[in-house]
């Protein structure tokens, strides 16, 4: 069973999938045999009749093209809405049970796997169905923590942490991620201000346009 590491968010557009990726650069790097899954996505583009998921290709690409590349995202969807949203746009629905089976080619083809959520760790995956609950179905799974590094981050790193533990669920970290090329003023101080408040270990801050993690992981 490889070690499984799950990447949710705080919200939409903090820079899941970039800090995601740069995990799987950086342990391809170092000789980690690493396996890439993102059980659903939303916002896919249609390429030469083929639907492609940018967040999907940046991770295989990341992690050196590890297995098959059909394995990485097994449902795709187009809106760029929730995924059980987007998938009732088009008259379909996401499948629970491939939530669960798509990630079983994995297991016996790397050494960690990197598990990418779609949205907030509260967002739903599928009808019924929360990134928080698809984590607890994953054996022995460590659950990382990425926010956008700007005004208002306290709160949503904080809430999101609670509602996790309300669950029974303790984050292993929290990574912060620049998401904008000019940071506002907080910037500088979220990290400390949310170390001062939790429990949970921030594991570093990643600026705008790293192409590197800029802290050692473990």
């Amino acid at each position: 069973m490889p070690n499984i590491i799950f990447f949710a968010g705080t919200d939409t557009d903090v820079g899941k999938t970039y800090v995601s990726s740069l995990v799987a650069k950086t342990l391809h790097h170092s000789g980690v045999n690493v396996g890439v899954y993102k059980p659903v996505a939303s916002g896919c583009r249609l390429v030469a009749g083929q639907r492609v998921s940018d967040d999907a290709d940046l991770l295989w690409n990341s992690a050196g093209k590890p297995g098959k590349k059909e394995w990485v995202c097994p449902q795709k969807f187009i809106a760029a809405l929730a995924p059980n949203v987007a998938a009732a746009a088009e008259g379909a629905s996401v499948d629970v049970d491939l939530l669960e089976r798509g990630l079983r080619p994995w297991l016996e083809q790397c050494d960690t796997l990197i598990v990418e959520g779609a949205g907030g760790l509260m967002s739903p995956l599928a009808d019924g169905v929360l990134n928080i609950n698809f984590f607890q179905s994953l054996p022995a799974a460590k659950l990382i923590v990425v926010t956008a590094n700007r005004l208002g981050v306290i709160h949503q790193t904080l809430a999101t942490c609670a509602a996790a533990e309300c669950l029974g669920v303790t984050p292993a970290g929290i990574i912060l991620s620049q998401v904008s090329e000019q940071p506002d003023e907080s910037t500088k101080r979220n990290a400390a201000e949310i170390a001062n408040y939790t429990d949970v270990p921030v594991l570093g801050e990643i600026g705008f346009g790293s192409e590197a993690l800029p802290f050692d992981w473990a």
